[in-house]
């Protein structure tokens, strides 16, 4: 048996996420401690005597072989700090989870989180499904698996080369909200990702509400908000954005709409950059949805194209250091990398110096 699910089962039996890294800080034997948790272990926690015996009462309870089933049945790995593919984003949570339930591997792709309130309109849905899709041909696209909004914006990524990453606010062993069930086979399906933090059996509440969205933000390097009224929870992502010095997006509405309150005023007061199109997006990082569309598929029109984004893909040149390696005329030069710049090819930085857009 893997010795990780026993540090599921620790955790399945109340023992916290700082819980686990107060055991664990020296050694990680999972197995060891589990068989022989005892009250003097969790009294060295600092941990309740009302809370103890409800731990060692759990533990009585439980049954290791329905957990494994329910981690293998999903193909769940579980991730420690300790662990290689622990993102480093999440290492600068404060409040960092020692551990978290994975379904297939991470992203390698920055991602861009896409947060709103729960009750969606139509003018919501039309603009993230005119936004997101050109998106997610560069970003991975985080969102909280809520229904009727965050899930819209794991459909519109469902034909990307980049792929979604769905945070739950449950146990990755629960199947909620259940109209999203043939969303998640499709993701799961398609080797998308879906993530946890919460044990195994855990149902949504009030608190795993926050958290998830914590989770969504320093997952993300950016955030979009697609709206927000007075008291939404999509806040509390994107204040941590503001907070991680992260780029922050908002899409306007009309003004007397409640829905429109935070997206307004976050434009307003300069802390996030109105949104009406992907460009105004794309182009903060060099990019256009044209280069978007074709990146996958770059295409030269003769050799000397090529030689040229070989060279520049090595570092960045001037001219005349460029002409140094490939002899050529330098009026043809001039003409291959205006060419080459209108395709999106290539860019000419502020000193004067090409490089690979």
């Amino acid at each position: 048996m893997n010795k990780k699910i026993y540090l599921a089962l620790l955790h399945s039996i109340w023992l916290t996420q700082n819980n686990l890294f107060k055991l664990f800080e020296k050694d990680q034997n999972y197995k060891e401690i589990y068989e022989n948790i005892n009250q003097k272990i969790l009294k060295d926690l600092w941990i309740a005597d009302l809370k103890i015996k409800q731990i060692l009462k759990e533990k009585e309870k439980i049954n290791i072989e329905n957990l494994k089933v329910r981690l293998e049945n999903k193909g769940v790995e579980i991730i420690t700090i300790y662990d290689n593919n622990y993102p480093e984003t999440l290492k600068q949570i404060p409040n960092k989870p020692f551990l978290f339930y994975l379904r297939w591997t991470l992203p390698k792709q920055n991602c861009l989180a896409v947060v709103w309130a729960r009750k969606i309109t139509d003018y919501w849905v039309k603009a993230i499904n005119e936004i997101v899709p050109i998106l997610s041909n560069n970003f991975c696209i985080v969102s909280g698996w809520a229904a009727w909004c965050d899930s819209e914006a794991h459909k519109a990524s469902v034909n990307s080369p980049c792929k979604t990453l769905a945070v739950l606010w449950t146990g990755i062993d629960i199947d909620y909200p259940s109209s999203n069930n043939i969303l998640y086979n499709n993701i799961v399906n398609a080797w998308w990702w879906v993530i946890s933090i919460f044990p195994l059996w855990t149902p949504w509440n009030n608190y795993t509400f926050p958290v998830r969205n914590e989770i969504v933000a320093w997952l993300s390097v950016w955030t979009l908000v697609i709206e927000a009224e007075e008291k939404s929870w999509s806040l509390i992502t994107a204040k941590l954005a503001l907070d991680m010095w992260r780029d922050l997006y908002a899409i306007p509405w009309e003004i007397f709409k409640p829905r429109s309150v935070w997206c307004n005023k976050l434009i307003s007061a300069w802390e996030a950059k109105l949104v009406t199109c992907a460009n105004d997006i794309l182009w903060e990082y060099w990019l256009s949805e044209e280069k978007v569309k074709n990146k996958m598929k770059i295409s030269f029109k003769d050799e000397i194209e090529e030689a040229i984004y070989k060279l520049l893909s090595l570092w960045s040149l001037r001219v005349d250091e460029i002409i140094k390696d490939i002899k050529i005329d330098i009026n043809i030069l001039n003409l291959k990398l205006s060419m080459l710049e209108l395709s999106w090819i290539i860019r000419k930085s502020s000193s004067w110096k090409y490089e690979i857009a």
